[in-house]
């Protein structure tokens, strides 16, 4: 009987305060915030915003980066830390208490002093006491420390979307220049196959006598500068595909077989404001992290202060106490214990002193910071309105010059139908459209990362 009774009370000390903590249906919770988690970034990246890049693929591959991404989740997760340290900090604003049920068998020995014998007595004792601490916080320190957490886990926060936020525009600036890499690799296969024609009708015009070796030299040099500009953006294109498979965690060895659209048919149709507001500049995620971090420096000074004044630590007992077990719950047998205490620290060797002067200066190097930030914040975004203004212009002459060489070309064609010039100066022209395509499709895919930039530099406010 004995046995059981001491088995009861172990499992009430494990079991019932396993039951009170233990959250149920973690699996179920979990998921939930999962979701949860997924939809605040889809709202942080303003994904809608990306339905402005007339492509079908687009808006789905920022989707699975902000749902799959490892250091996006490994960001959540670091987020998450820092909320259960605010928990942990704001425990300390409430009263421990601690149960400590306590059986013991006694017995005592033989008294033979003075030749008077006794025999040995035995007994028990049941112990059922509640033990209770608490500081009383008469200066707000503790809760000034659990401010001061919050203001972490807000910053922490910030930096998280930051993080959603600048992993929505790598995505869309791998994925425009792949589709810039597709369009470039096959105008570059064009001009590969034209340098090999220029080089065979060199041979030949050699061997008549219309062409020295060194034109023939010239011209295979040529064609195989052209081989290897080539397989330079080949390889270009599968180091920047086995990139954006990392992001959308997929296996970058199937890379290649991802779905794109055509570069042709991209294009930015959104609207950019000719001015960007101030309210756009403070709600960056960065910039609001900066002013969280001062916030918390701000109240570290404070806890700092708070440290030089003396500490109240309140204790107390209460429970049963009796040598049978039925009279252990006998309102006789109860009993009770109160104190307080107060500490003051009188002499630290200095500790509080250079704590508070640290804290202080933690606070002016984050004022700086912040100051800093606002002004990065600024020139980032006059910097992108500046290059969609001046490469819009750019892509634009490029446009202009590559149809002007496009009606050449066609009368190029018409003077050799006519035997006017021959086939070797028609494909050399050709080629020289071929390059100008190429340029105009650089500096296309340049103008369209200019928006991505603009986005990210305004916190995804467009």
């Amino acid at each position: 009987m004995l046995a059981n009774i001491v088995k009861k009370i172990v499992c009430s000390v494990i079991i019932i305060p396993y039951l009170l903590n233990f959250p149920f249906s973690a699996a179920a919770a979990r998921a939930d915030m999962v979701q949860t988690k997924i939809i605040c970034r889809v709202n942080a990246v303003n994904i809608n915003w990306w339905d402005n890049f007339s492509d079908e693929y687009l808006k789905d591959y920022i989707y699975k980066a902000l749902e799959r991404n490892h250091d996006l989740r490994k960001a959540a997760l670091k987020t998450e830390e820092y909320r259960e340290l605010v928990k942990v900090t704001m425990s300390k604003e409430f009263p421990t208490l601690q149960f400590s049920p306590t059986f013991a068998r006694i017995k005592t020995a033989q008294n033979t002093i003075f030749d008077i014998e006794t025999a040995a007595l035995r007994s028990n004792l049941y112990v059922l006491p509640l033990f209770a601490t608490y500081e009383a916080d008469i200066f707000l320190k503790n809760h000034d420390k659990t401010k001061s957490k919050r203001k972490e886990y807000e910053a922490k926060q910030y930096e998280e979307k930051a993080a959603d936020i600048a992993m929505a525009a790598d995505v869309a600036s791998l994925y425009i220049n792949i589709l810039k890499l597709d369009k470039v690799i096959k105008t570059q296969e064009k001009v590969t196959k034209i340098r090999e024609k220029i080089w065979l009708l060199t041979k030949d015009r050699h061997l008549a006598g219309l062409a020295s070796v060194y034109d023939v030299t010239y011209s295979d040099k040529l064609h195989t500068q052209a081989q290897i500009n080539l397989t330079d953006l080949k390889r270009q294109r599968s180091l920047l595909l086995h990139r954006f498979a990392v992001y959308i965690d997929e296996c970058p060895s199937q890379a290649g077989s991802l779905k794109r659209g055509s570069f042709d048919k991209l294009e930015f149709k959104g609207e950019i404001p000719d001015c960007i507001s101030s309210d756009v500049v403070v709600s960056r995620p960065d910039l609001m992290k900066a002013e969280a971090d001062l916030k918390k420096a701000k109240i570290d000074i404070r806890v700092a202060r708070k440290e030089f004044l003396p500490t109240i630590p309140i204790f107390g007992s209460a429970g049963y106490n009796a040598m049978l077990l039925k009279d252990v719950f006998n309102w006789a047998n109860i009993f009770g214990l109160v104190g307080v205490v107060a500490m003051q620290k009188l002499y630290t060797g200095g500790l509080l002193t250079a704590n508070l002067k640290i804290s202080k200066i933690k606070y002016e190097q984050l004022f700086e910071a912040y100051k800093q930030a606002d002004l990065t914040a600024i020139q980032e975004i006059n910097d992108s309105m500046c290059m969609i203004k001046f490469d819009t212009q750019k892509d634009n002459a490029n446009m202009k010059k590559v149809k002007l060489e496009t009606y050449n070309f066609k009368l190029i064609e018409e003077r050799y139908k006519a035997g006017i010039i021959s086939y070797l100066d028609m494909i050399q022209f050709q080629e020289t459209l071929l390059s100008l395509q190429t340029e105009k499709d650089n500096s296309k895919a340049q103008r369209l990362v200019d928006y991505i930039t603009l986005y990210k530099a305004t916190g995804a406010a467009l």
